[in-house]
């Protein structure tokens, strides 16, 4: 049989990757593609404090947290009316109040106004993540539920890897016109999803039981999102640190800057679906995870251990590696924990978990840079993510727990 032709092998696993998913799945993620596509505001979140508006480094660590600690409450709020009220609700609730929000937000400029519409912003905004995930599981079919997920991580990637590039060149000319493209894209998102989805059914549609498990009475899902945040608060160094050390240390532009977090996105969005339909069934998750976490450390590492601008290609290229490794599985891995009726609550404690990462991340990141510097920030991440490699590896198997009452 003569050898296939690379490319022709090539094209067939992509195809492979993207068939059997359904018109659902589709529109969800392109909603969040829309969505994630603002993810302006963020990425140069700490550069408009500092240069922007002035804050010291302490007062935009303080900033950053409130961005998280608004970001957990509407996890968990968006886990719990999910289960109540369906996900069709609360992702329009998110997405329009979301748009409002951002508007409002550009006109702050006090620190304690700032904190305070921060956190209300995300606070309603990210109440989008349980209820988006929940129907990503809602409307997939039964044998492509990890495909559909990747689906709608890929989306959301390949929308971080437009904003951040798009975000530098609008930070370059005016910083408030973040807030107003986030708006924009907060409102299209909440269109396209309430004119699909507004008189469709679940898949699957399932009895909805509020006084199903908590996922705080199930201790291998509190240890998982134990990991999970020690994951977290290494990964969003990639917004909350890196942005400064690319401008302090290497006196980068904003488009430079924007090229390099949405060269992120890009790796992710080129590789994480054709890898997912290939390890789905090979490769057990906790696994997948802990790999992921090791790469991460070693991403991390390279910072110090190697120099110039090119390693910082090299070393975002190893952190996106970890990306795909790690993060499709820890969402399968908590969505078949949860079962029908606590699947709201799990990703919300799920989101939640990274939300408490975003707070911790900035604050870890910014108290470090300017005590004992990068160098050592960056060692604490290599220490932290090999913690987590040790612990996922340790995880049962996600469905242990359907086995049990």
């Amino acid at each position: 049989m003569p050898a296939q032709n690379p490319l022709t092998a090539a094209v067939r696993s992509y195809k492979a990757a993207f068939t059997g998913l359904s018109p659902e799945a589709w529109v969800l993620a392109t909603v969040m593609l829309i969505n994630r596509a603002g993810t302006m505001v963020l990425p140069f979140l700490s550069l408009y404090l500092t240069e922007g508006l002035h804050f010291s480094l302490e007062d935009t660590g303080y900033v950053m947290a409130c961005f998280g600690a608004g970001s957990m409450l509407g996890a968990f709020n968006g886990g719990y009316w999910t289960d109540r009220i369906g996900s069709y609700r609360v992702q329009s609730f998110a997405l329009f109040g979301g748009s409002i929000l951002f508007l409002g937000l550009s006109f702050l400029s006090n620190f304690w106004m700032l904190c305070a519409g921060v956190f209300l912003l995300t606070a309603v905004a990210d109440m989008v993540r349980p209820a988006n995930s929940s129907a990503v599981f809602e409307y997939a079919k039964p044998e492509n539920v990890t495909k559909a997920f990747s689906l709608n991580r890929m989306a959301i990637n390949l929308g971080f890897s437009l904003g951040p590039a798009a975000a530098g060149l609008i930070a370059a000319m005016n910083y408030q016109g973040l807030f107003w493209a986030d708006a924009l894209t907060c409102f299209g998102a909440g269109i396209l999803f309430t004119a699909y989805f507004r008189k469709r059914q679940p898949r699957s549609k399932r009895e909805v039981k509020p006084k199903g498990r908590s996922p705080f009475r199930d201790p291998s899902a509190l240890a998982f999102s134990a990991l999970v945040l020690v994951f977290a608060v290494v990964f969003f160094q990639l917004v909350a640190s890196l942005p400064l050390y690319y401008r302090n240390e290497y006196h980068l532009s904003e488009e430079m800057i924007g090229l390099l977090l949405g060269a992120n996105g890009i790796l992710v969005v080129g590789v994480e679906m054709v890898f997912v339909n290939w390890a789905q069934n090979r490769i057990k998750p906790r696994f997948a995870i802990a790999a992921g976490c090791v790469i991460l450390a070693v991403s991390f590492a390279s910072l110090n251990l190697l120099d110039g601008v090119p390693n910082l290609f090299l070393s975002m290229g190893i952190l996106s590696l970890a990306e795909i490794l790690a993060m499709p599985f820890m969402i399968s891995w908590i969505t078949l924990r949860a079962g029908d009726d606590s699947r709201g609550r799990y990703l919300g404690l799920y989101a939640a978990t990274y939300a408490l990462g975003h707070i911790l991340a900035p604050i870890l990141g910014t108290r470090t840079i300017a005590g004992p510097g990068f160098d050592i920030l960056w060692w604490i991440c290599v220490g932290l993510a090999l913690v987590a490699a040790f612990g996922f590896s340790q995880l049962p198997p996600a469905t242990a727990r359907l086995s049990r009452p």
